[in-house]
C-alpha cells in the first residue's frame, strides 16, 4: 500500500544483522593485520596509534595492542620533549576513560592506565581519586577499580583516616556493598592498633562501635552477608594473645654432665632460644646441687617460659593458662557487648526464625563468650543449621565435631582433670583430629566409637602410654608421616578397617609398644597374619589378647 513504511520481516533484519557484522569483522581484521605488520616493521607512528585506538574502542581486551602502544610511548619519550610527552599521555587517559565506558572490568585498561600514570612526566593523582570515586559510583563492587583506588590512595597520600571516613560514606549508601566493608578491614588496624602491637588487633573501643554499625546494617537487611561476614571478622579481632602452651621436659636417659648451653630453632619463622642453665638427674650417679632449670625465651619478645625438675623426678611441665583455650579472654566491656549482641540476634531471630546468618552469628558469639554455658544451644542452632542451609550440611556437621572437641579439652583443663593425664573422647562422630597439641601431656587417650580414618594428627601425643582407637573407620594407622610415640605402650586398634599389614610400618618407632590389637580387621583373615605384625613389630609382647612367644636365638 503506498503511503506506508515497509517494515523488514525477521529473515530480512537477519540477514542485514549479517552484513553488518561481516562488514565490521572485515574492517576489524584487515586494521589488526596492519597493526601487526607495522609493529613487525617497528613504525612507532601516529598511524600506529590511531589504528590501534579503533580497535581497542570496540575492544579493550586486546592486550597485544596495549603492548604495542606501550612501546610507542617508550619510543617516543627518547624522541620528544617532556610537554609532548605529557600532553600524549593526557589525551592517552581521556581514550582509556572511554575505553572503561565499554568495559569498567577490562583488566587490560586498568593495568595501562596505571602505567601511563607512572610514565607521564607530571601525574595528577587526585584527578585519578575522582575517576575512581565516579566508577565506583556506576558500581560499587568494581573489584578493579577498588585494587586501583588503593593504589592511587598510596600516590596521592591520603590518610587511612580518610580513606575509613571514605568507606563509612559508601557502606551508608548501600549496606550490601560487601568490598566497602572489606576495605575497613584493612583500614581499622591501621588507624585503631591495639596496644599489644598485634597488627591484626584492634582497639576495643574502635571495635565495639562497629559492632554498632554492623548491628545496624543486618537489622536492616538480615538476609544481606556483607555485614554478616564484617561482624564475623570483628570476633575474630579479640583472638588470644601468643603463648608457650606448654613446656615440657623428661629425662629418657641417665645424664651426668653440668651443661650451660643455648640452643636456637625457628617456630614458622619465629626464632626460639632454649637456655639449659643446669641438669640434674634424679637417678643418684650427679652430684651437681639440686634444681634443674628449663627456661624458653621468644627472641625479640615477651614469651618465657621455665620449669624446675625437682630431685628424684624424671620429668616436668609448666602449662598456659587454663582457660579460654579456643578464645580471647574478654574485658568486662567486651563481654558486655557481645553479650547485648547475642539478645539482639534473639529479637532479630524472632522476626525472622530461619534466617542462618543470625543463627550461626549466634553459635560463634555464645562460642566467644562461654562455650561449655551454652553448649546444647550451640547443638541445636547447628542442627537447625543443617536443615535450613541444606547445601552446607557437611560443613555445621564439621563445626559440631570441632565444637565437641574443644568443649572436651576445656572442660578437662577447667575441672582440673589434667593431673589424671588422660581424657575421653568416644562417641563424638570425630572424622578428624584437631588441637592435638593441648593433649601433649595426656597418657591415657580414648577415641574410640569414632569416624575417624587416620592417626596423622597424634604425633602430638608425646606422653600417651595407652591410647584406644576401636570402632573407627581407619583403612591406614597414618598417611603422611609414621607415628612417632616413643612412650606408647598399649594401641587399640579393633574393629577398623585395616586391610594391609603394611601400615604397620608406621609404628616402627614406638619402640616402646607391647601391646596392639587388631581384632575385627580385614587384615586379620590374611595367611600368616601372626608371623607378619610380629616381624614388622619386634618389641610386640601381646597381638590381640594373646602373649607373643618368640623363639630364643641361639648363637653357634
Amino acid at each position: 500500500m503506498h503511503g506506508r513504511i515497509k517494515v523488514r520481516t525477521t529473515a530480512e533484519q537477519a540477514e542485514a544483522k549479517r552484513k553488518e557484522r561481516e562488514k565490521k569483522l572485515k574492517i576489524y581484521t584487515e586494521t589488526t593485520s596492519r597493526i601487526y605488520e607495522k609493529r613487525k616493521n617497528g613504525e612507532m607512528d601516529k598511524e600506529s596509534l590511531s589504528l590501534s585506538e579503533q580497535v581497542l574502542a570496540a575492544n579493550p581486551d586486546f592486550s597485544t595492542l596495549w603492548n604495542f602502544r606501550r612501546e610507542i610511548f617508550l619510543h617516543k619519550r627518547d624522541e620528544n620533549p617532556p610537554d609532548v610527552i605529557q600532553d600524549l599521555c593526557t589525551k592517552e587517559l581521556y581514550f582509556l576513560k572511554n575505553c572503561l565506558q565499554v568495559n569498567p572490568k577490562s583488566y587490560g585498561v586498568w593495568y595501562h592506565r596505571q602505567w601511563i600514570m607512572e610514565f607521564m612526566p607530571q601525574s595528577n593523582w587526585k584527578e585519578e581519586l575522582q575517576l575512581c570515586n565516579k566508577f565506583l559510583s556506576y558500581d560499587e563492587r568494581n573489584f578493579h577499580c577498588w585494587d586501583y583506588r588503593r593504589y592511587t590512595v598510596q600516590k596521592a597520600n591520603v590518610s587511612p583516616h580518610d580513606e575509613f571516613n571514605f568507606s563509612t560514606e559508601k557502606i551508608k549508601e548501600n549496606f550490601s556493598n560487601y568490598s566497602s566493608w572489606h576495605y575497613r578491614s584493612k583500614l581499622l588496624p591501621l588507624i585503631h592498633p591495639d596496644q599489644s602491637g598485634d597488627r591484626e588487633r584492634v582497639e576495643e573501643g574502635a571495635l565495639m562501635k562497629e559492632f554498632d554499625l554492623a548491628q545496624n546494617a543486618y537489622f536492616t537487611d538480615p538476609y544481606d552477608q556483607s555485614a554478616w561476614f564484617y561482624h564475623r571478622w570483628l570476633l575474630g579481632r579479640a583472638r588470644p594473645q601468643m603463648d608457650i602452651l606448654c613446656l615440657y621436659v623428661r629425662f629418657l636417659k641417665k645424664i651426668h654432665m653440668f651443661l650451660f648451653a643455648e640452643m636456637r630453632s625457628k617456630v614458622n619463622g619465629t626464632t626460639v632460644t632454649t637456655t639449659i642453665t643446669l641438669l640434674h638427674c634424679g637417678d643418684g650417679h650427679s652430684n651437681f646441687p639440686n634444681g634443674t632449670t628449663i627456661e624458653v625465651k621468644f627472641m625479640g619478645g615477651k614469651l618465657e617460659r621455665s620449669v624446675a625438675v625437682p630431685e628424684g623426678d624424671s620429668e616436668v611441665w609448666s602449662s598456659a593458662t587454663e582457660s579460654h583455650l579456643f578464645r580471647a579472654e574478654l574485658t568486662a566491656v567486651h563481654s558486655s557487648v557481645l553479650q547485648q549482641e547475642l539478645e539482639s540476634c534473639r529479637l532479630l531471630l524472632e522476626e525472622e526464625p530461619n534466617n542462618k546468618w543470625t543463627m550461626l552469628t549466634m553459635v560463634l558469639l555464645m562460642r566467644a563468650l562461654d562455650p561449655l554455658s551454652h553448649e546444647k544451644e550451640t547443638e541445636l542452632y547447628l542442627e537447625k543449621l543443617s536443615q535450613v542451609d541444606c547445601y552446607r550440611q557437611g560443613y555445621y556437621k564439621d563445626l559440631k565435631r570441632k565444637f565437641k572437641l574443644e568443649n572436651a579439652i576445656e572442660r578437662h583443663r577447667s575441672n582440673k582433670e589434667e593431673t589424671r593425664r588422660e581424657i575421653d573422647l568416644s562417641n563424638m562422630d570425630l572424622t578428624s583430629l584437631s588441637h592435638m597439641d593441648q593433649l601433649v601431656l595426656m597418657k591415657n587417650v580414648n577415641l574410640c566409637h569414632n569416624q575417624l580414618t587416620s592417626l596423622d594428627e597424634c604425633n602430638m601425643l608425646q606422653c600417651v602410654r595407652t591410647m584406644d582407637v576401636s570402632n573407627n573407620n581407619l583403612r591406614f594407622i597414618t598417611r603422611r608421616h609414621a607415628l612417632k610415640l616413643f612412650l606408647l605402650e598399649e594401641l587399640s586398634l579393633s574393629n577398623n578397617n585395616i586391610t594391609n599389614l603394611d601400615c604397620l610400618r608406621s609404628l616402627e618407632h614406638c619402640t616402646s609398644l607391647r601391646k596392639l590389637d587388631l581384632r575385627g580387621n580385614p587384615c586379620c583373615l590374611l595367611p600368616g597374619y601372626g608371623d607378619t605384625v610380629k616381624s614388622l613389630l619386634t618389641n610386640l609382647q601381646e597381638l590381640d589378647g594373646e602373649q607373643i612367644k618368640r623363639t630364643p636365638f641361639i648363637a653357634l
